[in-house]
């Protein structure tokens, strides 16, 4: 089994059930909020609209704490901390679908031991 035939599998237990796509759906509507509210509404304060598809793709968004803050990393633009944002968000919830396409195709297999109902 190579690499691209084991993504493929992956890819293809993310998206071929109920669950992992009423999961990729929420966590797509989260993340459009995100960018809409960024883009288009003006706040006087902070928004927290990023905080929901971040903690929908927890536990791996939470690397995210691991990383500095911008102001460390002077000369880098609010643009790059964006796309890599959303880099890491499609990333987490493309393995969390997968997580959850394996754990529902290993439901539905039989258990071992057990005969079939007739």
């Amino acid at each position: 089994m190579n690499i691209s035939r084991r993504t493929r599998t992956a890819l293809i237990r993310a998206t071929d059930n109920w669950l992992s796509r009423v999961y990729l759906a929420a966590v797509t509507a989260a993340t459009g909020y995100f960018l809409f509210d960024a883009f288009f509404v003006d706040h006087p304060d902070a928004s927290m609209a990023a905080v929901i598809p971040w903690l929908l793709t927890a536990p791996l968004s939470l690397l995210y704490t691991l990383l500095p803050a911008a102001g460390t990393l002077s000369g880098a633009s609010t643009g790059l901390f964006t796309a890599l944002y959303l880099a890491g968000i499609a990333f987490a919830a493309l393995a969390n679908a997968a997580f959850m396409g394996h754990v529902v195709h290993r439901l539905r297999q039989p258990f071992p031991g057990t005969a079939p109902s007739a």
